[in-house]
């Protein structure tokens, strides 16, 4: 099931939003669609929690910027989607990281079109694959997506984890070699940078010579015989995902 907002003060798009996106869905039974005519009544639904949020960038007394931090606050994961019939975007709307931007002079085919592939990001963001862990009789389920990096220890290995949505770092202590975990996670753009520990790329966001940083700030050495392999898998990954944005971008 899947929680859609639509907010906008233009009661008549908010009712044609919800008529595309019912028509592009493959299972339109699957989507719970919450309708919102203001900003001030969208910030007082209890459940803020969105698989997808489309909302204007400018309304009456309370403006898109104002719901959409307030938004964040809540959920880090939910798709973003601004709508607007100008053109002219402040630079602080790019910091609340919007999937898509939607004109509200777009055509029907055109607009179709985006929703289309707003939906189906919406889906692929939904699937969230997970790490069993298991130590001492104790067993969690580790979202794949917050983990930073898993280190190697004597018995074991250690699972560093840092959620977007709470800000918060955690470790857990897993009964598995890191050698096996890597077997399990290298398609999941997993790699060794050092023979103690692999890196999710997902998590990097800086990269030089050496020297990798992670979202959490955390900063992990590429050792010299890891180098090569590392850089050439780190940029691979790079490249499927520009290639991915450029087709989501049509």
């Amino acid at each position: 099931m899947y929680k859609i907002a639509i907010c906008d003060d233009d009661k008549k798009y908010v009712d044609f939003l919800e008529q595309i996106i019912c028509q592009v869905s493959e299972k339109p039974q699957d989507n719970i669609i919450y309708k919102f005519y203001s900003g001030e009544e969208f910030l007082e639904n209890p459940a803020s929690s969105f698989d997808l949020l489309v909302l204007d960038m400018k309304m009456e007394k309370v403006d898109g910027m104002a719901v959409v931090l307030k938004y964040r606050e809540s959920d880090q994961d939910g798709i973003l989607v601004f709508c607007s019939g100008i053109q002219m975007l402040k630079p602080e709307f790019f910091d609340v990281h919007p999937f898509r931007y939607l004109m509200k002079s777009y055509s029907r085919e055109k607009l179709t079109y985006e929703i289309r592939l707003i939906l189906e990001k919406m889906i692929e963001n939904k699937k969230e694959t997970f790490l069993i862990v298991c130590s001492d009789g104790r067993m969690d389920k580790v979202p794949v997506r917050d983990i930073l990096y898993i280190s190697n220890r004597k018995h074991g290995s250690n699972i560093h984890t840092f959620s977007k949505q709470t800000q918060k770092s955690e470790e857990f202590i897993c009964n598995r070699k890191l050698k096996e975990i890597y077997e399990e996670l290298k398609n999941q753009h997993f790699e060794y940078a050092h023979n103690s520990y692999i890196v999710n790329f997902q998590a990097v966001v800086g990269l030089k010579n050496n020297s990798i940083q992670l979202e959490d700030s955390t900063m992990l050495n590429i050792s010299r015989s890891k180098k090569e392999r590392f850089h050439k898998r780190f940029s691979q990954y790079l490249g499927q995902k520009y290639r991915r944005n450029r087709r989501e971008e049509g």
